[in-house]
């Protein structure tokens, strides 16, 4: 299968997950976590196919710097919305175009497939990434009081939604 490149830089390429991401990830993002767990996650996550879920990764000398997922809404009268989880970018590689890069590369996968809202989520109080994701044309929506939860400590979920044509 051949995969589709988008340049950022000459040094930084995003390009379509693959299996043979996984170790990369493990080591340079999801540090601790073995490389068993995060291929399976991935495995799981991306089972129901292209027009489904679509992920990519932002590469750097090889090695992945960057991870993104879009996942399509499954219910009648919400397919026409995906959500960005796991954007994750290397802390050395952030503030680069990494995340944006990578959203805009799912964007023009999904637009393909009739997708026309994208919504993202973040930590209440993460005004670096709620920045960010402003830059890039995402609006806050709501709050969702206790929508994340790390152990057993709750936290606020900011919803963020944007255009698809925001993206492109």
């Amino acid at each position: 299968m051949e995969r589709e490149v988008l340049m950022i830089r000459e040094d930084i390429q995003v390009i379509e997950y693959s299996r043979e991401h996984a170790k990369s990830i493990s080591e340079h993002l999801f540090e601790g976590v073995p490389e068993e767990i995060v291929e399976k996650q991935r495995e799981e996550l991306l089972r129901p196919g292209p027009e489904e879920v679509f992920s990519v990764c932002a590469l750097h000398d090889g090695e992945v710097v960057g991870v993104c997922t879009g996942v399509r809404m499954r219910w009648a009268g919400s397919r026409h919305r995906i959500e960005m989880v796991q954007v994750v970018v290397h802390e050395q590689f952030r503030g680069q175009g990494i995340a944006r890069s990578m959203m805009q590369s799912i964007a023009t996968h999904f637009s393909a497939h009739g997708v026309e809202i994208i919504q993202i989520s973040v930590k209440a109080g993460n005004f670096e990434a709620m920045g960010a994701y402003e830059r890039i044309g995402f609006k806050k929506f709501g709050t969702l009081h206790h929508g994340l939860k790390y152990d057993d400590e709750y936290r606020d979920e900011i919803m963020m939604a944007a255009p698809i044509a925001a993206m492109l």
